[in-house]
């Protein structure tokens, strides 16, 4: 696959990891009604002061895949932050999943779109960093 492709194909991949980090985790957990989110069949506890400051946590992450969306290349530290981001969630689901800790169908959807979003960026990730214009 050439350079340019691998641009274009990874340019996709970070569009929709911005729209599922927003509307899919970051916005429901920080600002979400918590009968929905029960719905959902994620666990709420009984201090939901963590589940919100995930929520806010995958929201301002969700803005820096934003950047990394307008200009992969320039902002290739994004990707690799990605990469951990991403593997570290789909291991700890699958963890939780296999000891039988963890039941809903949300979080394994969750899993199995981190654990593609991590084989995506390592595919599709650009090679060096562009230095910043100045």
């Amino acid at each position: 696959m050439t350079t340019d492709l691998k641009l274009i194909w990874l340019r996709r991949v970070l569009l929709a990891k911005t729209l599922v980090t927003f509307f899919a985790w970051g916005l429901p957990a920080l600002l979400g009604p918590l009968s929905f989110l029960a719905i959902l069949g994620v666990p709420i506890p009984e201090d939901p002061i963590y589940l919100r400051l995930f929520g806010g946590a995958c929201t301002a992450f969700g803005f820096a895949y934003w950047f990394a969306y307008r200009d992969p290349v320039r902002n290739v530290a994004i990707v690799r932050a990605g990469l951990a981001d991403n593997g570290l969630i789909t291991l700890v689901i699958l963890f939780l999943g296999l000891a039988g800790k963890m039941s809903s169908a949300f979080i394994w959807l969750s899993g199995f779109l981190t654990g593609l979003f991590f084989l995506l960026f390592l595919l599709l990730m650009p090679r060096q960093e562009q230095p910043a214009a100045r």
